[in-house]
């Protein structure tokens, strides 16, 4: 069964133009039907946030506004962009105080059971899926959450860029955008900024995208070596600056390997300190995180978000992005 937020199998994989190729103008002009939809199922239903109107019992718009997301809310299977700005409404109007539930995080976790770090996060995200919606893509939130990265050192507008890129490329194929897809693209690309236009990420994300040129066929007869050849690549001779020329058998040091594999006992010293290197930069990690985990607590979290909630949104955000990182990094196939 799908969750909220994976990827769909059964998601079509037509797709509109994108950004590039002129998003839904053609599909308002075929439209000859407009049906006002019911509120809190499209974005421009739901009120923007802005500031409580006063203290105490809500105002009779108040009261609007927060049916208004709580619909919204609801619609976060179909589309997270409407919850994310339904619970950001909700947050900086203040509008859950006079539910029972004064603090915004347990409110939102009574209601709908979403995490504080998955509410943020919504709420860092429903711009950008709001801008691929109006390009006619249909995105979902976990396929966002692998251009987090990419939002926080370019902005919103080069995390939307990637993803038409990566959605037009794929359309022609009928292969669907997956989150695996776009975490893959995203690590490849080079760093960018800003200013890094559309035209510019299209080309960077076609060229990670394009299949490998086809390697060349070796030749038929290849040439002779000779014995004084051998006897050079072997480490004979110096490379014009007093060193050995290594050759790829001497790479492994196993003269018996053709790709150079290391053979069964480890002749190069400086190879075991490395792996003890690894090993003691993973340990330094664990210990690190433990002590992390025991300096953190929600009740602290909830204060803070409480006294500062610009600020302490940032630095929990980026906290995520970094437990991300770590996650990818060691969600590698280990020995049974």
């Amino acid at each position: 069964m799908t969750g909220a937020f994976d990827d769909d199998p059964t998601e079509s994989s037509a797709r509109p133009k994108g950004l590039l190729g002129g998003g839904l103008s053609a599909v308002f002009q075929e439209a000859s039907v407009v049906v006002k939809a019911p509120v809190g199922t499209t974005l421009e239903s739901i009120p923007a946030p802005r500031p409580p109107a006063g203290e105490g019992e809500l105002s009779a718009e108040e009261e609007t506004a927060l049916e208004a997301c709580k619909a919204g809310v609801n619609n976060l299977h179909k589309a997270f962009w409407i919850a994310g700005k339904s619970l950001e409404t909700i947050a900086t109007g203040n509008l859950h105080r006079t539910s029972g539930h004064p603090n915004f995080a347990e409110f939102v976790m009574v209601n709908w059971e979403i995490s504080e770090s998955q509410t943020y996060r919504l709420m860092d995200e429903w711009r950008i899926g709001e801008s691929l919606s109006q390009l006619g893509w249909h995105p979902r939130e976990s396929q966002v959450r692998e251009l987090v990265d990419i939002k926080s050192s370019a902005g919103n507008r080069a995390a939307v860029a990637v993803y038409d890129a990566v959605a037009r490329a794929v359309a022609p194929t009928g292969k669907r955008v997956t989150a695996r897809l776009l975490g893959d693209v995203a690590r490849s690309l080079p760093p960018l900024s800003p200013e890094s236009s559309p035209a510019e990420i299209g080309k960077l994300v076609k060229d990670i995208l394009a299949p490998p040129a086809p390697r060349p066929e070796p030749s038929a007869d290849p040439a002779p070596v000779s014995e004084s050849a051998g006897e050079q690549s072997a480490g004979a001779s110096s490379n014009g600056s007093g060193g050995p020329v290594h050759t790829i058998t001497a790479i492994g040091d196993n003269t018996d390997s053709p790709i150079g594999e290391s053979g069964a006992e480890l002749s190069n010293p400086k190879g075991a300190a490395a792996k003890s290197d690894d090993l003691q930069r993973l340990q330094e990690t664990l210990a690190l995180l433990r002590e992390a985990s025991r300096s953190i607590s929600k009740p602290a979290v909830r204060r803070a978000l409480e006294q500062d909630p610009q600020t302490t949104t940032a630095v929990l955000d980026e906290i995520d992005t970094n437990l991300n990182k770590i996650g990818r990094a060691v969600a590698v196939q280990r020995p049974a």
